[in-house]
């Protein structure tokens, strides 16, 4: 669809709210139509790539009622025309207008910060930019008592278990950052481990053994425990 498409009404054009987060990285907030369209991909501009969607307020009484919230690789500028977004329905554009990232209530921001932990190894680098709007969110999620165990050996990161994450992020003394996993070497027995080689794509090295830690996997993400092997 090209942005003369966009100038023009169409069916289906719903009002927005933009967040520019950061250069490169928004979030478009906008009401769920009744059809509830599930998101494809941005349609126009084709230089806009989404990253991750979510709903919120579909329980009753939600004061908002039901919104959707897209993460979108994007500048701001080149979305202030309107986005045309590819759903499972039919196409739908929204028209944005600028807002402040205090349109985002608290629950808002725990459903993006999950969404973001588990957009994939494309999703890296934008939660980078994308981070400082849910930061609190994601440090606030709760670790489960079986979960596996980050631990430091010889300078380098270990996990247990078998399930080999695409990605770490972690909060260490000096902020929070994010590396890839390059490579997992795993050594099995009774309790496995895997000694993982990271590669740091944005914010703190993985030094040391940090606060907190995430295990980002392709659909779903694991707070770790942190301590010794």
């Amino acid at each position: 669809m090209s942005a003369t498409a966009l100038s023009q009404p169409m069916q289906g054009t719903v009002p927005g709210q933009l967040i520019e987060a950061a250069p490169g990285a928004c979030v478009l907030r906008f009401p769920l139509p009744p059809s509830l369209p599930i998101p494809l991909h941005v349609a126009a501009p084709e230089t806009v790539r989404l990253v991750t969607w979510v709903f919120s307020g579909l329980e009753a009484g939600a004061p908002d009622g039901p919104v959707c919230l897209l993460a979108l690789e994007a500048e701001g500028a080149a979305l202030r025309e309107g986005v045309s977004l590819a759903a499972h329905f039919r196409d739908l554009v929204v028209r944005p207008e600028p807002a402040a990232s205090d349109v985002l209530p608290p629950s808002e921001r725990t459903l993006l910060a999950r969404a973001l932990l588990s957009s994939g190894t494309a999703g890296l680098a934008p939660l980078g930019r994308l981070f400082g709007l849910v930061e609190s969110a994601v440090a606030a999620l709760p670790i489960a008592d079986d979960a596996p165990d980050l631990a430091d050996e010889a300078g380098s990161w270990s996990l247990g278990g078998t399930a080999i994450p695409h990605g770490l992020l972690f909060r260490a003394p000096a902020g929070w950052g994010c590396a890839r996993v390059a490579e997992a070497r795993l050594r099995f027995g009774r309790h496995p481990r895997q000694h993982l080689t990271l590669d740091p794509v944005w914010g703190a090295a993985p030094e040391g053994l940090p606060e907190r830690c995430f295990a980002l996997h392709a659909h779903g993400f694991t707070a770790l425990t942190i301590g010794a092997s």
